[in-house]
């Protein structure tokens, strides 16, 4: 283990490394939503379920209107569903995750918050399951340099084609990582 301090936390973007053998994470970045000595949380913010809307909230009112994707929040508890809201406005009733952007997993909170987005198929998605490390478990991934980390950025999180969200968050890191975007989704095809 490295005894640098992390150059990730809450607020990050882990971008898969284009070698990651695990199809989960295949070309994803997740957005780092917790991060501390317990373990980390985060949610693939590129990989869309697949799934109607109206499979996922028929018996939710509030969401009869919704009619964006419903998004793999990762492999774990994919029953459970979280939302990621982006606002200029404070939303104090969510997690601010990074500047512009608020984690939410509470219906309670979820009527009162979609009723005030002026627009709520561009300001709001939903994710079904999350992505999760136990203690030091993601430390042991960047050290085997499965992830590449930057600050995370609305932008990208609500990007509005899923199919090019990886490369071009590697590509606004920098030109020194362009080249990433050029390798096989399969090293063997290389």
């Amino acid at each position: 283990m490295s005894n640098e301090e992390p150059s990730y936390g809450k607020g990050s973007f882990l971008i898969a490394n284009p070698v990651l053998p695990d199809t989960n994470f295949s070309r994803t970045v997740i957005l780092l939503c917790n991060h501390d000595e317990l373990g980390s949380f985060g949610l693939v913010i590129n990989k869309s379920a697949g799934v109607e809307p109206s499979q996922v909230f028929a018996n939710i009112d509030v969401l009869g209107s919704y009619q964006n994707k419903v998004y793999v929040g990762g492999p774990v508890s994919q029953e459970q569903l979280f939302y990621l809201v982006q606002s200029e406005e404070t939303i104090l009733e969510l997690d601010q995750v990074c500047e512009g952007v608020y984690l939410g997993f509470q219906w309670e909170m979820l009527e009162m918050v979609y009723n005030r987005l002026a627009n709520p198929n561009e300001s709001i998605r939903f994710y079904l399951g999350y992505s999760g490390w136990g203690s030091e478990q993601l430390a042991g991934e960047m050290d085997r340099k499965s992830w590449l980390t930057c600050d995370a950025d609305q932008r990208y999180v609500f990007y509005p084609d899923e199919n090019n969200t990886w490369a071009s968050v590697v590509n606004s890191m920098g030109k020194e990582y362009q080249y990433l975007t050029q390798a096989p989704v399969n090293p063997q095809w290389n």
